[in-house]
């Protein structure tokens, strides 16, 4: 038997998607400074990605 998802279960799942996008998209696009201490810059930015 299925049942619905809580609210409070909604809300922890969305969160731990949200977080795991962050993330990706740090190893994907920075160099440096994921946890965003420091003013975001071009530096810890990678520069264009290509392919696999």
């Amino acid at each position: 038997m299925t049942r619905k998802l809580t609210r409070k279960e909604q809300e922890a799942i969305n969160a731990y998607w949200r977080a795991a996008n962050y993330l990706s998209v740090g190893q994907i696009y920075l160099y440096d400074n994921p946890l965003l201490k420091k003013t975001l810059t071009l530096e810890h930015i990678k520069p264009r990605l290509l392919g696999h």
